[in-house]
C-alpha cells in the first residue's frame, strides 16, 4: 500500500466512525473507505476539499448524512501529514 493510503488509513482508524473498531470489527474494516479517499486527494486538495471526499465516501458506505465541515479535523490530520513541510 502506498504512503497516502497508510496516512488516510491511520486517521479513518483513528476517527473510527461508528466506534466500529473500538466495539471489536476487525483492523480491516475501513479498507475500502480509505482506499477510495485516498484515491481521490490529489497533491492539490484542499483541506475543505479532502473533507469533502471523506463525506462523500463516508455518505457512500454508510448512509450517513453529515455535512463535510463534520470531517474538517480529520482532513486537516490526513493534509497535514501530507504535507509535512507546508
Amino acid at each position: 500500500m502506498n504512503g497516502k493510503f497508510k496516512i488516510v488509513k491511520k486517521y479513518v482508524d483513528e476517527y473510527d466512525y461508528y466506534g466500529l473498531l473500538r466495539d471489536g470489527a476487525p483492523d480491516d474494516e475501513f479498507i475500502s473507505e480509505a482506499l477510495r479517499i485516498s484515491d481521490r486527494i490529489s497533491e492539490d486538495s484542499t483541506i475543505e476539499q479532502i473533507a469533502a471526499i471523506i463525506s462523500d465516501v463516508f455518505h457512500l458506505a454508510f448512509g450517513n448524512e453529515e455535512h463535510p465541515e463534520h470531517y474538517l479535523p480529520v482532513a486537516q490530520k490526513i493534509w497535514s501529514e501530507l504535507h509535512p513541510t507546508a
